[in-house]
């Protein structure tokens, strides 16, 4: 795929950083997930408010357009803008990507007390689903640099339902 976008940004606050959340074309639904060193939120459809992503260090917001990443640093909140669309205009694109074709990664594991897992390397991510997404399955785009072919992302794109689900 030739579209390949991979993008940086840097917003000053979390104003800011709501403003790219509501204006870049995500798709519909949406979903956000929220980070602190310790904690990791249950994924949620829509948008977080500003009071919810203050309490973290980092998120990402993603939908079938496209994935914005963000992580708060000194001088606000970097951002990474994942998609095979138009560049934002606020965003710097990185290097010359090529894309894979989307993928289902299946979560492993669930329950009441167990999260659900994903196991791709370089470690196994956990995510606390509730039960409103039953044998969870996340669609996935890698993101290569064009000259090496070496995936430097995976952008997620929708969860996908289990038949019988």
């Amino acid at each position: 795929m030739d579209k390949a976008i991979v993008a940086a940004a840097q917003v000053v606050d979390v104003s800011a950083l709501n403003d790219q959340l509501t204006n870049l074309k995500f798709g519909d639904p949406s979903y956000y997930l929220l980070h602190r060193p310790n904690k990791i939120t249950d994924w949620k459809k829509g948008i977080p408010d500003a009071a919810k992503i203050e309490k973290y260090t980092h998120g990402k917001l993603f939908g079938i357009n496209g994935e914005l990443r963000w992580q708060k640093n000194i001088s606000g909140y970097a951002l990474i803008w994942l998609s095979e669309g138009e560049l934002p205009k606020e965003f710097t694109q990185m290097g010359n990507w090529t894309t894979s074709k989307p993928q289902d990664i299946h979560l492993l594991g669930g329950g009441e007390t167990k999260p659900w897992r994903d196991t791709r390397i370089p470690r196994e991510l956990n995510y606390p689903i509730k039960p409103w997404c039953k044998y969870p399955c996340v669609k996935v785009i890698q993101y290569k640099e064009r000259n090496s072919q070496t995936v430097r992302f995976t952008r997620y794109t929708e969860f996908v339902r289990k038949l019988g689900d």
